[in-house]
């Protein structure tokens, strides 16, 4: 039998909280435990109940999503958060990585993408709504600004290359170990060299890094 995953959804939308509760419940090992309409109280659930999943809208009477989250890291309560938005503005996904969010959806693609989205970062991995990873690796790059990161990409030896080609893939250090038949302690310490090689610190820096330049992998 598999693990029950408890969920908090937080949003202010009563239609929307209503529809994706109806996609959840298709999982039949997820749990939704409490729907919530603003940000004091999600964090209080979060706080007190400790759920497995925080799906979050972005903007919410009390504390916003992003808020919520980067609470979650300081404080380090296990709840991983899911931030949800209308928005396809890149300036809010960097706030989110930088927040430790997780998993991020635009609301017009959630009831395709939100079952995924949730599998995929309780294995570890991190998920970006396919319109905004489209945005963040269109060619949205000065010629500069690319010479200047393949001379970065450079400094990478070929295995060093090939995990940051599976990071992008949106693959955990478990299923990179597994699939290049290394230790998990190995693909560790390569993901250190890597940030130090790029110049790269800070919360999931290697894993937006990653995803913004895939096609340059």
């Amino acid at each position: 039998m598999k693990e029950e995953i408890k969920i908090l959804i937080a949003d202010d939308h009563p239609i929307f909280r209503e529809g994706l509760l109806k996609i959840l419940k298709k999982e039949r090992s997820f749990k939704v435990y409490d729907c919530v309409s603003d940000g004091e109280t999600a964090l209080k659930f979060i706080r007190s109940k400790k759920p497995n999943i925080a799906i979050l809208d972005i903007s919410m009477p009390g504390l916003s999503g992003i808020q919520i989250s980067k609470i979650i890291m300081e404080e380090k309560l296990s709840t991983i958060p899911i931030i949800l938005t209308m928005y396809d503005n890149v300036d809010y996904l960097n706030a989110a990585l930088e927040a430790g969010v997780k998993g991020y959806l635009l609301k017009d693609e959630t009831t395709y993408e939100i079952l995924d989205c949730i599998k995929i970062i309780l294995q570890g991995g991190f998920y970006v709504s396919g319109e905004m990873s489209g945005y963040l690796t269109g060619n949205k790059k000065s010629d500069s600004n690319k010479n200047e990161i393949l001379s970065k990409l450079e400094k990478l030896t070929q295995a060093e290359r090939k995990i940051l080609y599976l990071l992008a893939q949106n693959k955990t250090s478990t299923q990179i170990a597994k699939e290049l038949f290394l230790s998990f302690k190995t693909i560790q310490n390569h993901r250190v060299n890597i940030c130090h090689k790029l110049d790269l610190s800070g919360h999931n820096k290697l894993l937006l890094f990653a995803i913004e330049n895939k096609s340059l992998l």
